[in-house]
Parts: structure tokens; sequence; C-alpha cells
């Protein structure tokens, strides 16, 4: 099996026409994510908005001793937040990875909770630390370069330095390229594949660039025109609401008043999102199943 860059980009669409129905259970995935970091988070977060509304209060004259309150509601929301956050990216990753590698196994629309979503959250965390530390080391070095030329006053510091910089990005997006298909192998062999990605992407870096390039204007677009079609609709729930009788209701009133439109808003988000994330993650499992020569390409 052969890979093209271009055919692999478009594998997101591919998948939700096989089976659009993972569009619905993974919107309903997103639904109960939300709702339960609200429920895990709800303390916290009304700290936090309660923290902001005082620090607005006090306007300019804030001191730096104003601002604790809030940054010790952002450090109790962080540890409720971050874990759920990546078990959540985890299992819809490996679903989206599953619906290419093992399309025949499509039951709750690919989702799962079991040892590959577990791995993925380990490898997803880890990698995202160790490319945390590369970027800090080589835009740190980029930094210290660019400091040296200009303490030194070398000729021509400010080409070098831009240089420089562009080295450091250039570096950064050939480690993101070489490390991008450590979720299809984690999901496809079964196993911790931190670095097991540089074996397969070797040799193919700028058709992986070219793919991801496509995969993130596709990615663009299906935002702009789910936009577009789900705007005017949660305006028309808006246009049924009178607004001005809204002043001075309590907080379960005004709840009451723009609760279903705010939950259809939400739904509408959850299932762009939904698109978005086939449309930006299945060309990566693509990528490696057609770099692998393994797994089926499409099911009728």
């Amino acid at each position: 099996m052969t890979f093209s860059a271009t055919d692999a980009a478009f594998e997101g669409f591919r998948v939700v026409r096989r089976k659009p129905l993972v569009l619905l259970w993974w919107a309903a995935f997103y639904l109960v994510s939300f709702a339960l970091i609200f429920l895990v988070a709800a303390g916290p977060i009304a700290g936090l908005m309660a923290a902001a509304s005082d620090l607005e209060n006090m306007g300019p004259g804030a001191t730096p001793e104003d601002f604790e309150p809030i940054m010790m509601a952002y450090a109790s929301i962080l540890p409720l937040v971050v874990p759920l956050g990546i078990l959540i990216g985890a299992v819809l990753s490996a679903a989206v990875a599953r619906s290419v590698l093992e399309p025949g196994k499509s039951a709750f629309g690919y989702l799962r909770i079991g040892m590959d979503e577990v791995r993925v959250a380990v490898v997803s965390l880890v990698l995202s630390i160790v490319i945390g530390l590369a970027a800090m080391v080589s835009f740190g070095i980029a930094g210290f370069v660019a400091g040296f030329l200009t303490a030194a006053d070398v000729p021509g510091a400010p080409l070098i330095m831009v240089l420089v910089f562009l080295a450091a990005a250039a570096f950064m997006i050939w480690l993101s390229v070489r490390l991008s298909l450590a979720i299809p192998i984690t999901v496809a062999e079964k196993k911790f594949a931190f670095f097991d990605s540089f074996k397969v992407t070797g040799g193919r870096i700028w058709s992986l660039i070219g793919m991801a390039v496509i995969a993130f204007v596709m990615t663009m677009v299906v935002g702009i025109l789910t936009s577009i079609v789900f705007f005017p609709i949660t305006m028309g729930l808006g246009a049924t609401i009178d607004w001005q009788s809204l002043e001075g209701m309590g907080a379960m009133g005004i709840i009451q008043a723009v609760g279903p439109m705010i939950f259809v808003a939400i739904v509408l988000q959850a299932i762009a999102s939904s698109l978005s994330a086939a449309v930006m993650y299945a060309p990566f499992a693509a990528a490696y199943r057609d770099l692998k020569g393994t797994g089926t390409p499409e099911l009728a």
C-alpha cells in the first residue's frame, strides 16, 4: 500500500461518510465530557468567577496582592481539569485512530475506555513534555544567540537572528512531524509507542508536512462552514428571548430564560468539534496505515 499525502489528508471525510453516526457518538461524548468537567470543577469555577468579578470591581487600583485569590482559584481548577482533559483527549484520539485502523469495530462510535486509552494518555502526556522541553531549549538557545549578537554588535545581526529563530522553528516542525504518528502506532500495536514514530516517518517529512497542512486548512474550512450553518440557528433562538426582561432577574431566572439557546449552541458546537476532530486527526492514522501497509483503507 503506497502513501499519498493528499489521500491521507482527506481520511476524516471518508470516516464520516463511511460511518455518519460516529459524529453523533463523538458529539455525545463531548457533551458528557463538558458536563463531567462542570460537575467536578463547578465549585472552583464559581470561585474563579467571583474572584474575577471582585478584581474587576477594584479597577486600575488593584495591587499584586489582589490577584492572589484569582491565582489560587486557577490553581484549584487545574488539578481537576487537566487530568480529565488528558483522559478525554485520549479517548477521542484513540476513537479517531480506531475508526481508520480498525473500521469494522464501530460499536459505540469507536469509543472505548481501556488500555488503549490509558496508553494514548500516557504517550500524549510524555510527548507533550518532550516537545515542550525541546521548544524551551531550542528557542532558549536562539534567544541566547540573539542576545549575544546584539551585545557584540555583530554586523548583519538582525538577519542572523531571524535565521536562528527560523532554524529553531524548523527544528520544532521536524520533531513534531517525526513524532506525529505516535498515537496511531500506540492504538494499532497496543504498546507505549513513545518514539516508534521515528522509524515510520523517516524519509517522509515533506509528505507528512503537506498532509498536515491540507488537514489543517480543511479543519479551518469545516469550522467556518459549520459556523455559517449553525450561527443562524443560534441567533434565531436568541431572537425569541426578551433580553430586556432579564435585567434585575436572578441567576436561576436567567438560566431558565437562556438555557435552551445555550444548550442548542453547545450541542451544535459539539457536532462541529467532532467533525473537526475527524478531519484533523484521522489523516495521521491513515498515514501510519499506508506507510506500514496494514489495515483496510476503506470499507463499503
